[in-house]
């Protein structure tokens, strides 16, 4: 990532953070943050604590992006998300494929607004978008 960066002349803008972020503290301050290909691994549980950790470490009026797959409403679409979702039962403790309204309620529960699936993909590069709405005090 560091190399495309550099090379794409963006690396002043970025700021890339090696951790766990099951287990460490995230980087107080970005105006974005981008979860790429990272929700499915995970259990709803998990992300919703996650979703929690961004929202604390954003600035106010940040971003999060979520790049992953995003099933219909009956979780049987798209096909690739489907299939992937039984690769992810048996890969991971608890991961899975998960809807536009379940991440949209994970989000709204940490505190984002503004949830936007931006575009929407049969692999893992739907994009979702949500916004760290400023204190009222500002």
């Amino acid at each position: 990532a560091e190399k495309r960066l550099t090379e794409a002349g963006l690396s002043d803008r970025v700021t890339l953070v090696a951790g766990d972020f099951y287990e460490d503290d995230l980087p107080t301050g970005p105006d974005f943050t981008f979860l790429g290909a990272i929700a499915h691994q995970n259990s709803r549980e998990q992300n919703r604590a996650l979703f929690v950790k961004v929202h604390a470490a954003l600035a106010e009026d940040g971003l999060i992006v979520i790049r992953d797959v995003v099933m219909d409403p009956s979780h049987t679409s798209p096909q690739a998300g489907a299939l992937f979702a039984i690769n992810m039962l048996v890969a991971t403790p608890a991961g899975g494929t998960y809807t536009f309204d379940e991440y949209a309620e994970d989000l709204t529960n940490a505190g984002f607004t503004d949830i936007t699936l931006v575009h929407r993909d049969e692999f893992m590069n739907s994009l979702i978008r949500a916004k760290k709405k400023a204190s009222s005090g500002k």
